[in-house]
């Protein structure tokens, strides 16, 4: 009931400011189809009456809304910017055209339009929500968190702004705060199984898979075909030892995307983490296949290589991530165990030292800097390494 109280509010309110004082037989079925949870009937309904009168401002309001909720975003673009001209500017068809305009890469184009509103009007909840949306994918989160944080300040009870706002405290790391957002999100509205997924994620992020999988369940609950959901619920697996349920998971998802990488990706370790490795290897090379310029795809094949002693193959993949990334301590650190596992001692033993350079703190390069000097017999500069890398690990949170 809130949710549908809330998105009648929002969907229909404004627009029935222009509309005519009798809605059309089409607009009145299109309206109850709505409200019985109907939206492609709705959205068919109301594009009849759009057909019978064009210029009808009521049906591109409610077409508009009915179109970001069904996530058809060009489609919302267009009817709301039809409207926006046709009313010169109107603020309900403002907030749905920057809203659209935001999920098809129109970001700045969005943050122009209110920008320029508000030159003469003052801002309210919702204006405030999509400038701090429009920061988001600008990639300016402080920006976007001050915005989603002065829209709750003006409507304490908006929903969107504390998922908006959780989601960036997860990002950041804040996790108690964004535990906080979706917890209070979710009982404003409690049917959304995007609210449950970013929960979910802040949980992962704070070690609580139980509570995580929870979330997951209850994501898919929801929304049976959620991708990030069901691909994230399979990486909770791989995390639980349940490579069984990782390898559903993420067969599942892989059937519904079968052209994303991210999907190969997390097979390819959850094959790793259950010692699995051939079964890990096509995985990972079709992920490579569809995006070929990714560090962490070659650190996981250079991994499966190592432990199927395929050290040549390794050290390539080694290489291949070093010219990615020359910074990354992983990059380093594969790099050397693959040139020592070939008995590439000194050139080893030069790459953990400038490894040790850009990332001092990194304890695994200590340890494997210890092994190799152990089994050269220099157990004087072993234990030194050895206890190095026990201070450092002992001061990851």
């Amino acid at each position: 009931m809130k949710k549908l109280i809330t998105t009648l509010v929002l969907l229909f309110a404004a627009g029935i400011a222009f509309s005519q004082p009798n809605i059309s037989p089409l607009e009145q079925a299109g309206t109850d189809l709505y409200k019985q949870g109907k939206t492609d009937e709705a959205i068919t309904t109301f594009k009849k009456a759009l057909v019978e009168n064009p210029q009808s401002l009521y049906s591109m309001n409610a077409l508009g809304n009915l179109y970001l909720m069904n996530t058809n975003y060009q489609d919302a673009y267009t009817i709301a910017d039809k409207g926006f001209k046709l009313t010169g500017g109107a603020p309900n068809f403002m907030v749905v055209k920057a809203k659209a305009a935001i999920r098809i890469n129109k970001a700045q184009e969005a943050l122009t339009m209110v920008d320029d509103y508000l030159k003469t009007h003052q801002p309210d909840f919702m204006l405030l929500f999509v400038k701090g949306s429009a920061y988001n994918v600008l990639g300016d989160m402080q920006q976007a968190l001050t915005y989603f944080s002065q829209s709750l300040a003006a409507n304490p009870d908006f929903p969107d702004a504390y998922l908006g706002r959780g989601k960036d405290l997860d990002d950041i790391g804040r996790y108690p705060q964004a535990l906080k957002d979706l917890d209070k999100y979710i009982s404003l509205r409690d049917d959304n199984a995007t609210a449950y997924y970013y929960r979910a994620l802040v949980y992962f992020h704070s070690k609580n898979l139980d509570a995580a999988l929870a979330d997951c369940n209850k994501s898919m609950e929801l929304s049976p075909k959620y991708f990030d959901a069901l691909e994230f619920r399979g990486v909770l697996y791989t995390d639980l030892k349940q490579t069984d349920k990782a390898v559903a998971d993420l067969n599942a998802a892989i059937a519904l995307a079968p052209g994303l990488a991210v999907s190969y990706y997390h097979m390819a370790g959850a094959y790793m983490y259950a010692k699995q490795y051939d079964k890990g290897l096509p995985f990972i090379n079709k992920a490579i296949e569809i995006i070929p310029n990714a560090k962490e795809y070659f650190w996981i094949r250079c991994r499966l290589y190592l432990y199927l002693n395929k050290n040549t193959e390794a050290l390539a993949d080694a290489q291949k991530a070093m010219a990615l990334d020359a910074k990354s301590p992983d990059s380093f650190l594969l790099l050397a165990t693959a040139q020592y596992n070939l008995d590439k001692y000194d050139e080893a033993l030069q790459v953990i030292a400038r490894g040790l350079v850009i990332n001092p703190d990194y304890y695994l390069l200590y340890m494997l800097r210890a092994s190799m000097y152990r089994d050269k017999g220099n157990n004087a500069l072993a234990d030194a390494d050895d206890l190095k890398a026990k201070q450092l690990a002992g001061n990851i949170k």
